[in-house]
């Protein structure tokens, strides 16, 4: 464990700079459960509607956008902190909540008592991460500016509405930057794991 209590973490950050490898390496490493917000979408709603449904997380989704107006901006946040502590014993590091996005997400992270993590990485080098992890066969052979043009819908947005993806204010709102310019999953875990430590060790020798 990284810690001698649990340990509640909210990933952010900028395409392909290495946010669900980090929660890999806590989820198999440190004994945090690691579950993604969509993930957490795709749970909800296989619970409700009793098979798996495709969720992408869209401003326009008639099931997000009913869940934020009944629950709040920060519902998905929440749906895994609860989730955690219905199956804590399993997971004594605590949880790392990946691809948060919207400010009403990190400000749940925090009132939960959790930090956010902000992993980045130059944008060339994420751009070919990006051309060899494909997922998505709409993203193979994306140019580069186009690359950019899907981060930047990210960024320009309404900053009042705390329900929508905002990259800026993530990187703001973060306690603790990365910078995942590694060339192996090896080197960003220990660099990583490194300064997560470094961060803990200060915030409980100043509490």
């Amino acid at each position: 464990m990284l810690s001698d209590k649990p340990v509640f973490i909210g990933l952010a950050g900028t395409l392909n700079a290495g946010k669900d490898s980090l929660g890999d390496i806590l989820a198999a490493e440190y004994g945090f459960l690691h579950m993604s917000t969509s993930d957490m979408v795709r749970l909800m709603k296989k619970r409700e509607f009793g098979d798996t449904v495709q969720a992408l997380l869209l401003r326009n989704d008639p099931y997000i956008n009913n869940m934020r107006a009944e629950r709040g901006p920060g519902f998905l946040v929440q749906a895994v902190h609860d989730d955690w502590l219905a199956k804590n014993a399993e997971y004594p590091g605590g949880y790392v909540a990946s691809a948060i996005r919207a400010i009403g997400e990190a400000e749940k992270v925090k009132e939960l008592g959790g930090i956010i993590i902000f992993v980045d990485a130059d944008p060339k080098v994420r751009y070919e991460r990006s051309q060899i992890r494909v997922r998505d066969a709409n993203e193979k052979g994306k140019t580069y500016d186009e690359f950019m043009a899907s981060e930047r819908s990210e960024i320009d947005v309404d900053p009042n509405d705390k329900s929508v993806q905002n990259l800026y204010a993530m990187k703001d709102m973060a306690d603790l930057s990365i910078i995942n310019d590694q060339t192996s999953i090896e080197e960003f875990q220990k660099v990583a794991v490194e300064k997560l430590k470094q961060f803990l060790d200060s915030s409980r020798e100043s509490s």
